[in-house]
């Protein structure tokens, strides 16, 4: 007992809550020391030799680099390499790395095989992508690339897909927990193994440090979720490199608790301690955890203590802080030189193996430091999937039909509330829910949002895709308009209508074909109603949505607003991955927006903030290297909404999507479509014209909106007695900005001399800063933009309904305020207009009777030339 657990390896299991989970961890511990577990003394030998003398060569060639370096903790690479090693011998076929900034670029030279001279390149300065490449790049500390790893005692080679990791602290845990559930559902379908068990093929580990593994919350709401049944991977098995020392602070002052682990006793992990100055044990630590996740697909933890030998970074100079610590360190040998004296001195390794790793070591980076200089980096290699698909061309993409004929939409809509014998459904949803929809999908009209949103869901999934549907409450909906399954009111059984639709279509599986290589089943609809967490989650789907392009992703807020926790991933990974890393993704956050009473928390989805995000040009001109890097719509009407979901995967490559969904919209009688609008030959629009104008030239004001607000204003229009002489145009899409859809249904105006952007937001808070100098550019010279709205606000809005109610009703009014003035400048024009042209033409007895349509001469010109952007678009 004393051998097994009080030397450099102890346990932590007693917390567990199962049993029998306690008593095999404890038989499989104890009966180590009868067992040999396989020790590849030259392999770990190899490992820690390369990581010593990578990162004494990076300090003397490069000293001034900023490189997070490994010495104090080069037993990581043992412990990675056995997992990874332990995995291939298993079956495991993919590994999924998410990676800490400390030691990266010696894990990656060491470990992982990055080539040497590229990333010596990158050491000097250079990118870490091809010379012509127009991706950006990242930090050091966040280099990534696929690579191989093989052993000469398993027959195959295992894949290493290390991510790319912005720099939030631990933001990466649960990407790398949705890339490789998502890696090892797919490869599972493909294999058709009808034993299979989720985890059999792709194993995922996470790095993280021993002070943020303590204090980020995002490690807790990963570790919650993870033995979820939708987010669960087959095990993670996460390493914390626990150099006791967060910067500049000591533990004692970065947690409350013993053990930087001890979060992960919450959730019934057990906790493998190791000392990291020891090798075999490290090893050991490493067989433990895995064949502990191999055993029952949780997830694992392994706390190897360690020490830093420089500062936070080799610039640093830790002692200004810590001098006894650093005291102590200093008169320590590094443990890859302790390590080799032990097997010279027991006989596993000759003195001239050991010069001979390090001799041929030294020997490929100095050439590699010479040939990085002339390098031309090699662009990542995309999965096959990944390979079908292309890069977004800089512009605004043509919109491509994405209807479907009817009668398909029809059994798809009768599909989505089909009740199953034995299911009893909610007496309420039959009656609210499933005859309304029914009888609306046999009216063809009245189409609401929740049955556009079946109708985009089911076409999807009989042309094969699949759709994963995550957030909290998502099954019924926030605002209970969804209703996606059935809970059954006498067994709590539940029933997904849309995953029983029958057998496939046998025709417009195109889309899939990528996916399923000519199949033609159905996808699946997985309906996850998550924890109550955002930033983990959003981060989960982020994985889901790089991994496979061939599912839609979405994640749905409650209320637009609670994305707010998430901002880390928007900001490090959704909006700007593709531009750095050269990683597409296509998830779609659904986030309700709208002023309604909800309060200041309960309002705003912060669309100023995702427009802040967006690189579309000012000018509207396509600079060098511009990719649209994010969707922001906010659509007004069921079918918009259906094509924008549709749209997502029918297209030939992935952006991120933000919706500002619907909330009072849900059951608005006028915000409903008819099937046509989803039919053959219909497509997304970004702008709406107004469909109630019925001479364009008689319009004098133009007011311009988007979402919810347009029905508000409509209705004051329809009622006003001076309404034809308005038009209110919808911009359904802000980012990238629709100029030319814009413009065309601008220019139709040609008496217009007063253009109004209305929004209910603050003026320093929704679309307005972002449209307003993009709209200017569109209007004819000495022709101003004004602002209709609240004034600037510290908080999203008002908390008190009544003044929330009283400040909506003024704006609607100001909107239309002034119009009898405009009308009568209007008329006076034409009456100008008409004498002059009376005058000239007195003497004429041929003269013709003058037109009695008001339009004056005088401001047709205004639209005669474009504006001064140069529009561009792009066939995709």
């Amino acid at each position: 007992m004393s051998k097994t657990y009080c030397k450099n390896i102890s346990y932590e299991f007693e917390h567990i809550t199962s049993s029998a989970t306690r008593k095999w961890f404890a038989r499989f511990v104890e009966s180590l020391d009868l067992q040999n577990v396989q020790m590849r003394h030259e392999r770990f030998h190899e490992l820690l030799v390369k990581i010593e003398d990578f990162e004494l060569f990076l300090q003397k060639k490069l000293p001034n680099v900023k490189r997070y370096g490994l010495e104090g903790s080069e037993s990581i690479a043992v412990l990675l390499d056995q997992i990874i090693y332990e995995g291939a011998q298993q079956g495991i076929s993919e590994v999924v790395a998410g990676l800490t900034h400390r030691g990266r670029m010696s894990l990656l030279a060491a470990l992982f095989e990055y080539p040497k001279d590229e990333l010596l390149r990158k050491l000097h300065g250079g990118s870490e992508f091809p010379n012509d490449s127009m991706h950006t790049g990242d930090m050091l500390v966040d280099l990534a690339k696929p690579g191989t790893i093989s052993y000469p005692d398993v027959a195959s080679p295992i894949n290493v897909d290390v991510l790319w990791n912005a720099c939030h602290l631990e933001s990466g845990t649960p990407v790398a927990m949705g890339k490789s559930r998502t890696k090892d559902i797919n490869i599972a379908r493909k294999k058709k193994d009808p034993n299979y068990v989720l985890g059999d093929n792709v194993l995922a580990v996470s790095l993280h440090g021993d002070s943020s593994f303590a204090g980020q919350g995002v490690v807790a709401e990963s570790l919650s979720m993870s033995g979820l049944s939708h987010f669960t991977n087959g095990g993670t098995i996460h390493i914390i490199n626990n150099n006791q020392i967060g910067y500049t602070t000591p533990s004692s002052h970065t947690r409350m608790t013993r053990y930087a682990s001890d979060i992960a006793k919450s959730f019934d992990m057990p906790v493998i301690h190791v000392n990291g100055e020891n090798p075999e044990e490290v090893a050991r630590a490493a067989h433990i955890a895995f064949a502990y996740r191999q055993k029952f697909r949780k997830d694992v933890v392994i706390d190897m203590w360690t020490f830093r030998k420089r500062g936070h970074n080799e610039i640093d100079e830790p002692s200004f802080t810590q001098p006894g610590m650093y005291n102590a360190i200093r008169a320590r040998k590094s443990i890859p030189a302790q390590f080799e004296e032990t097997l010279v001195s027991s006989g596993k390794l000759t003195k001239e193996q050991a010069e001979s790793v390090r001799r041929d070591w030294l020997n490929a980076l100095n050439m590699a430091f010479v040939s990085s200089a002339a390098c031309d980096p090699v662009e990542p290699e995309k999965s096959s999937d990944w390979k079908l698909l292309t890069q977004s061309n800089g512009g605004y993409p043509t919109q491509k039909p994405t209807g479907v004929d009817l009668a398909t939409l029809y059994q798809v809509g009768v599909d989505s509330v089909a009740q199953k014998h034995g299911i009893k459904v909610h007496p309420r949803i039959e009656r609210f829910h499933i005859k309304p929809r029914l009888k609306r999908l046999h009216d063809g009209h009245g189409i609401d949002w929740a049955t556009a949103e079946a109708l985009a869901f089911g076409t999807l999934l009989r042309e094969g895709y699949n759709v994963r549907l995550s957030g909290q409450d998502v099954g019924r909906g926030t605002f209970s308009q969804r209703h996606a399954m059935f809970v059954c009111q006498e067994t709590d059984k539940v029933y997904v209508p849309l995953n029983n639709m029958g057998s496939a279509a046998t025709g417009g599986a195109q889309g899939k074909t990528a996916q399923n290589h000519g199949s033609s089943s159905f996808g699946k609809l997985e309906v996850v109603n998550s924890n109550l967490c955002e930033e983990a989650a959003v981060g989960f789907e982020y994985g889901v949505s790089t991994e496979d392009p061939f599912t839609l992703a979405i994640w749905e807020a409650q209320f637009g607003d609670f994305y707010n926790n998430s901002q880390a991933i928007v900001d490090g990974y959704i909006v700007s991955g593709e531009t750095k890393w050269s990683q597409q993704n296509g998830l779609v956050m659904l986030l309700p927006h709208g002023f309604d009473g909800g309060g200041p928390d309960h309002s705003s989805c912060r669309l100023e903030r995702h427009l802040m995000l967006s690189n579309d040009p000012l000018d509207g001109h396509a600079h060098d290297g511009f990719l649209p890097n994010i969707y922001v719509t906010y659509p007004s009407t069921p079918a918009q909404f259906f094509h924008l979901l549709r749209r997502q995967v029918k297209r030939n490559f992935r952006k991120p999507l933000i919706v500002a969904g619907p909330k009072t919209l849900l059951r608005l009688a006028s915000a409903a479509s008819s099937l046509s609008e989803m039919g053959p030959g219909t497509s997304f629009q970004p702008v709406l014209d107004d469909p109630t104008v019925a001479d364009p030239r008689i319009v004098q004001r133009v007011i311009m909106v988007s979402g919810k607000l347009y029905y508000d204003l409509a209705k004051i229009k329809e009622e006003h007695p001076l309404g034809e002489h308005i038009a209110i145009v919808r911009v359904e899409e802000l980012s990238p900005f629709p100029r030319d859809a814009l413009y065309n249904a601008l220019a139709k105006y040609t008496s217009a001399s007063d253009f109004v952007w209305v929004q209910e937001e603050p003026r320093n808070a929704g679309a307005y800063s972002f449209v307003a100098p993009r709209i200017k550019q569109l209007l004819p010279k000495h022709v101003e933009l004004r602002y209709v709205g609240r004034p600037e606000h510290a908080a999203t809005c008002s908390g008190v309904e009544t003044q929330q109610a009283a400040e909506h009703a003024q704006l609607t009014s100001e909107a239309f305020d002034g119009l009898h003035g405009l009308v009568a400048d209007l008329v006076m024009d034409n009456i100008n207009i008409q004498h002059s042209q009376q005058a000239a033409t007195a003497s004429s007895s041929s003269m013709k009777k003058s037109s009695s349509t008001i339009l004056p001469a005088s401001v047709q010109h205004r639209w005669s030339t474009r504006p001064i952007y140069a529009a561009q678009s792009s066939e995709q």
